[in-house]
């Protein structure tokens, strides 16, 4: 189990680092990032994490990573990942805490018809001044305004509409629906075309993240394994921060699998780890998991561990 320090360290790259490089890159784990900056990020997330029903600051003291329990930094830390990996939605999750704050929906309304009402009995000279400070950056979430930085752009809400499809896309979507899928998910039993897993998962709608882990994943020999550690120390040495967490989560209902071989992935300590969605030995999936690592060759002593040291190999 992580110490409070180790989590308050995780915590604080998390959403200090990860997060605010993700949403300067426009990774695509997110439909759109309506917020780049790390205390913007710390709000959604304690809000929705601390919080729940009202913002975090209610809870507990400022700062809040010295004053979380571990529970709350647990709490706090899955949320985070689960954004970093596209699993949670980060707009639902700002429009929750901006609700939370009365900034946004039925209370903000409501602020807002009151301003109006205010407004008409207000000189221009002062109408303009008012309009003037709505637009000011310098309004920040203490201000009871929302900053310009919380709203949609028009660029995301122009992404939103459909794009129209040329003859020649019409015609390849009709060929790849045509052809017979003739490759079977052993856990989900769903098909899925027979072509090089390469192309599988770069023809594929999932995220950015998620494809770069099913890319390492084609790097494994058969007959070896890997850990959930070994791949996320890998991507934060040359890419981005992450951590085993992430990478788990990114290999849950893998679409590709047995080709893009999830299997061949263990638990830190050697033993089965997740399968299907389901962790462990007890997991529904495990003994699959197991006879399908045999089948290549990888060996378990009695206490259910790994023979072997993991494949670090990545490139």
């Amino acid at each position: 189990m992580a110490s409070i320090s180790e989590l308050q360290e995780r915590w604080n790259t998390l959403y200090k680092t990860t997060l605010p490089r993700l949403a300067k890159a426009k990774d695509e784990v997110q439909p759109h990032w309506p917020v780049v900056l790390d205390h913007c990020f710390g709000r959604i997330i304690l809000d929705n994490a601390v919080g729940i029903t009202q913002p975090w600051a209610k809870v507990i003291k400022s700062p809040a990573y010295k004053n979380m329990t571990i529970q709350q930094l647990e709490h706090a830390i899955i949320l985070g990942e689960s954004i970093a990996v596209g699993e949670a939605n980060l707009d639902e999750l700002n429009q929750r805490s901006l609700e939370l704050r009365e900034k946004n929906g039925p209370a903000a309304a409501r602020k807002g018809q009151k301003r109006a009402h205010e407004d008409e009995s207000t000189p221009t000279e002062s109408k303009k001044s008012k309009t003037a400070s709505l637009k000011s950056p310098e309004n920040d979430e203490d201000s009871g305004r929302i900053s310009s930085y919380f709203l949609l752009s028009p660029k995301s809400e122009k992404t939103k509409a459909e794009p129209k499809q040329t003859k020649a896309a019409d015609s390849k979507q009709e060929t790849t629906e045509n052809c017979r899928p003739n490759r079977t998910n052993p856990i989900t039993n769903e098909t899925y075309l027979d072509a090089p897993p390469m192309d599988l998962i770069q023809n594929s709608s999932i995220t950015s993240f998620r494809k770069q882990v099913l890319t390492l994943l084609c790097q494994v020999p058969r007959g070896q394994h890997t850990t959930y550690a070994a791949l996320s120390d890998h991507i934060s040495a040359t890419s981005h921060k992450t951590c085993a967490r992430a990478v788990g989560n990114a290999m849950r209902n893998n679409p590709f699998a047995p080709v893009v071989p999830c299997h061949r992935v263990l638990a830190h300590d050697g033993k089965i780890g997740g399968f299907g969605g389901h962790w462990g030995e007890e997991g529904k999936y495990a003994g699959k998991k197991k006879e399908m690592l045999r089948e290549e060759g990888v060996r378990f002593d009695g206490s259910g561990k790994v023979v072997g040291s993991p494949f670090r190999g990545f490139k």
